[in-house]
C-alpha cells in the first residue's frame, strides 16, 4: 500500500497541483490537524486520479474493440 507521501509524489508527477505538506509540530505528540487535513486532501485527489485513469483505460479498450470489429466487418465485406 502506498504512503500518503508516495501518493503526493505520484500526483505531482502526473501534473496535479498538490498542496504543500504542513510542517510537523515537534512539540505535539499526535498528528496535527493540519497534517490530517493535508492527508485527506491528498487521498481525495488520489482517488480522483485513479478513477480518471481507470475510466480512460475503459474508453481506450472500448475504442480498440470497436476499431477491431469495424476492421473485421470491412475485410469480410471486401471478401464477399
Amino acid at each position: 500500500m502506498l504512503t500518503i507521501f508516495q501518493k503526493a509524489t505520484i500526483l505531482s508527477k502526473a501534473g496535479f497541483e498538490v498542496p504543500a505538506c504542513p510542517a510537523e509540530d515537534a512539540s505535539a505528540g499526535a498528528v496535527s490537524q493540519k497534517m490530517h487535513d493535508w492527508a485527506k486532501a491528498i487521498e481525495t485527489l488520489y482517488v480522483s486520479y485513479v478513477a480518471a485513469r481507470a475510466a480512460k483505460s475503459l474508453r481506450d479498450a472500448e475504442e480498440s474493440r470497436q476499431t477491431d470489429m469495424l476492421r473485421r466487418l470491412s475485410l469480410s465485406a471486401w471478401a464477399a
